[in-house]
C-alpha cells in the first residue's frame, strides 16, 4: 500500500449468502455417490440457487454442474466461498475457501487467523507479521525470497485461503479441478475489490478423514505435486521458499510473467546425508545440544572428547534431516557455551546453510522470532531475549556483549538516555547499548534503550506535540473546567476518577496535564527514554515553570503514565498498520527518511518497556 490514510471496511458491498450454478466442461463417468446439492444444503436457510450457464454445453449425461456458495455471516470480515462440481447430482469435486477482509483485523491479525482454522493459522504465522504484512525474509533474504516475484504488494488486499480441495480420482486430469478453482477465483473477484489467493499443496494433500499415522507419505507427496501443477497452471507461484503458492489478478505482476518451470521448487538436497546415516557420536552430540537438562559445559566436554581424535574431524560435515550442521543445532539450542566453542574451533561452519537456506545465525534469529511471535499472541508479553539467547546471537554475529544482569534498571535507563558525547566518555556505554539492541530485537542499530526505534520516537513526539497544541487551543482549559473534562474524556481516560473530578474545578491541574505532554515531548527531542523517572527528571532539571501547574497536577494525584498511555493510544490509532494511517498521510517524507526497524510498530512492547503497563 502506498503512503497515506488507511481506510477500514473498504471491501465491496456484500449481500447475503447465495449460490451460483454453472455448466462447464465434461469429465468421465464417476461412480461416486452423493446427496443432491439441495438436500446437502437444506439447512442453510439464507442460501438461494440461481442457474447461469458458462462455457460449452455437452451432450449426453457428461455435463458437470459447478455450484458456488458464498456465505456472508458473522464476523463481518470473514466470508466463505465453497464450490462443488457434480455430475448427475453426484458430487465429483469440492473446494472450501475463506475470504478475509484483512484491513478489518490488522491489530489482531494473528489471533483472528488462528481462530479460523489450522490452514489460516499456518498461513498467518508462516508468511505474515502481526499486522498481516509479508515477512521480510520472503522479500529480501538471498535464498528465502525464492524467485523474488513477491514483495510489498502482499501486504494489502483481502486474503482468499484455499482450505480444502478434493477431486474424485476418476475426474483428475480432466480440467475439473481447474474449472472449480477458476470458479472460486471468479466468485472472489466479484466479492472483493482486491485480493490474493493462497494455497498450500502439501497441506491440501493431507486427508483429514484419516489419522496421521495412517497416511501414505509417498501418496501425499504425489498428490501434493499434482496440486502444485494444478495451481501453477492457473497462475499461482510460490511465495519465497515457503510451502505456499499465491495468485494475483494483476496480469502484469511479475508472478504472472514467470514460467511454471522457473518457479521455485526448493534447493537441491542430493548428496546430503540424513540422520540414519550419521554416526552415533555425532547423533549423541546433537541430542545433548538439544537436551535442556545437559549443561553447556558438559556439551563442550562431549565435543572435545569426540573431536580430539583426528579421524573424527569429518564428522563436522554431517547434517541432520533439515540440513542442519552441528553449529545450527547448537545455535537453536539454549546453551551459549557450545556455540562459542564451535565458533572458535570451526569458524567456517558459520557460513554453511541448511536446506531451508539459513546460516546458523539466521536459524537462531528465525527461532527467536517464532518465540517472540507466540509471546505476542499469548498476551503481548515479549520483554526481550534472555542472556543466553543474546550471547548466542552475539557470538554468531562476531560481536561482544555486556552482562546486563550486573546493571540496575536505573543505570540502564541512564545509559540509554545519555547523549552520544556523554556515552563516549563512559567506559563500556556503547557496548551496553549494542547489547540492549541485540536483546530487544532492534534491527536498525539506533533504538534507544534497545527498543525505542527512530520511527516510534518520531510518532510519539509528533503526537505529544499535537496533543499539547490541541489541548491548549481547543477547548481552552478555562473558564468552565467541567466542560473541558467532558470534552476530553477520552484523553483523560487513564486518570483516576477522583483526579478527573478535581480537574473540573482546578485550572492549574488542567494546565499541568497539558504541560506533561510538553515534558514528554521534551524527553523525546533529547532522545531520552520517556519513562516516568526520566520525564520527571527532565521536568525538574530542564524546565522552568511558573505558576507550578505540573507540580500541582502531580501533587494532587496526576501521573506521567496517564499522559504516556494516552499518547501511545493515539499513536496506535494513527499508525499506518494498526490505525488509520494519519501519521504517514501527514509526515510521509519525514518518516521515510528514518531507518526501518523490527520494533517500529511494537507499541505494547515499547510501552511496557517504558514502564507503562496499562495499554
Amino acid at each position: 500500500m502506498g503512503a497515506g490514510k488507511r481506510h477500514r471496511n473498504s471491501g465491496a458491498s456484500l449481500g447475503g449468502a447465495h449460490a451460483k450454478v454453472a455448466k462447464i466442461s465434461h469429465c468421465p463417468n464417476s461412480a461416486v455417490a452423493g446427496a443432491s446439492l439441495a438436500q446437502q444444503y437444506s439447512d442453510q436457510a439464507q442460501t438461494a440457487v440461481e442457474t447461469d450457464p458458462q462455457g460449452d454445453e455437452q451432450e449426453g449425461n457428461n455435463d458437470i454442474l459447478l455450484s458456488l456458495f458464498y456465505t456472508s455471516d458473522e464476523p463481518k470480515w470473514l466470508k466463505q466461498i465453497n464450490g462443488f462440481a457434480s455430475m448427475s447430482q453426484n458430487r465429483v469435486a469440492s473446494c472450501d475457501t475463506k475470504l478475509i477482509r484483512r484491513d478489518e483485523i490488522r491489530c489482531t491479525f494473528w489471533a483472528e487467523m488462528d481462530e479460523i482454522s489450522k490452514e489460516n493459522s499456518s498461513l498467518a504465522f508462516e508468511l505474515f507479521d502481526r499486522y498481516g504484512r509479508l515477512n521480510r525474509e520472503y522479500r529480501e533474504h538471498e535464498v528465502l525470497k525464492g524467485s523474488g516475484v513477491w514483495g510489498h504488494e502482499l501486504d494489502d488486499g483481502d486474503i482468499l485461503v484455499i482450505e480444502t480441495i478434493n477431486i474424485e480420482p476418476r475426474c483428475r486430469h480432466h480440467d475439473v479441478g481447474t474449472k472449480l478453482v477458476q470458479g472460486i477465483l471468479g466468485k472472489a473477484r466479484r466479492k472483493s475489490r482486491s485480493f490474493f489467493a493462497f494455497a498450500n499443496p502439501m497441506r491440501l494433500a493431507l486427508d483429514p478423514s484419516r489419522d496421521d499415522e495412517e497416511l501414505d507419505s509417498s501418496a501425499i507427496r504425489e498428490q501434493s505435486k499434482e496440486l502444485t501443477f494444478l495451481f501453477r497452471s492457473l497462475g499461482f507461484r510460490r511465495v519465497g521458499t515457503s510451502e505456499w503458492l499465491a495468485f494475483t489478478n494483476d496480469k502484469d505482476h511479475p508472478s504472472r510473467q514467470l514460467a511454471e518451470a522457473q518457479d521455485w521448487d526448493g534447493p537441491e538436497q542430493s548428496g546430503q546425508e540424513t540422520t540414519p546415516e550419521v554416526p552415533e557420536p555425532i547423533r549423541n552430540i546433537w541430542s545433548s545440544l538439544s537436551d535442556p537438562s545437559i549443561s553447556g559445559v558438559d556439551c563442550i566436554n562431549q565435543l572435545e572428547e569426540v573431536f580430539s581424535v583426528e579421524e573424527n574431524a569429518p564428522l563436522l560435515m554431517h547434517v541432520d534431516e533439515a540440513g542442519n550442521t552441528i553449529l545450527h543445532v547448537a545455535a537453536i539450542g539454549r546453551k551459549a557455551e557450545p556455540v562459542s566453542y564451535l565458533m572458535s574451533q570451526n569458524p567456517h561452519l558459520a557460513e554453511r546453510r541448511n536446506f531451508k537456506g539459513y546460516t546458523p545465525l539466521e536459524a537462531l534469529q528465525s527461532n527467536l522470532e517464532d518465540q517472540r511471535r507466540w509471546r505476542v499472541v499469548l498476551g503481548d508479553s515479549f520483554a526481550g531475549f534472555c542472556q543466553s539467547d543474546t550471547a548466542r546471537l552475539a557470538t554468531l554475529a562476531g560481536t561482544e556483549i555486556f552482562d546486563l544482569t550486573k546493571l540496575s534498571d536505573r543505570t540502564i535507563s541512564a545509559i540509554s538516555s545519555a547523549t552520544d558525547e556523554v556515552a563516549r566518555r563512559t567506559p563500556e556505554a556503547n557496548l551496553i547499548r549494542s547489547t540492549l539492541r541485540l536483546k530487544h530485537g532492534c534491527t536498525c542499530g539506533q533504538c534507544i534503550g534497545g527498543f525505542l526505534s527512530p520511527r516510534m520516537r518520531f510518532a510519539l513526539l509528533s503526537e505529544a506535540e499535537t496533543q499539547y497544541d490541541i489541548l491548549r487551543i481547543f477547548p481552552r482549559p478555562d473558564p468552565d473546567g467541567a466542560d473541558w473534562v467532558t470534552l476530553n474524556d477520552d484523553v483523560l481516560h487513564y486518570l483516576p476518577r477522583a483526579v478527573r473530578e478535581n480537574l473540573k474545578t482546578n485550572k492549574s491541574m488542567r494546565e499541568g496535564f497539558i504541560n506533561m505532554c510538553s515534558h514528554f515531548a521534551g524527553c523525546l527531542r533529547k532522545k531520552y527514554l520517556p519513562d516516568t523517572m526520566t520525564v520527571l527528571k527532565f521536568f525538574e532539571e530542564e524546565v522552568s515553570e511558573w505558576p507550578p501547574a505540573t507540580k500541582n497536577y502531580l501533587q494532587r494525584g496526576g501521573t506521567v503514565a496517564a499522559v504516556a498511555l494516552m499518547l501511545f493510544d493515539r499513536v496506535i490509532d494513527r499508525d499506518e498498520w494498526a490505525g488509520d494511517g494519519t501519521l504517514m498521510e501527514l509526515f510521509e517524507d519525514k518518516v521515510n527518511q528514518l531507518p526501518i526497524c523490527r520494533n517500529d510498530h511494537e507499541f505494547y512492547f515499547v510501552s511496557r518497556m517504558c514502564g507503562y503497563e496499562r495499554i
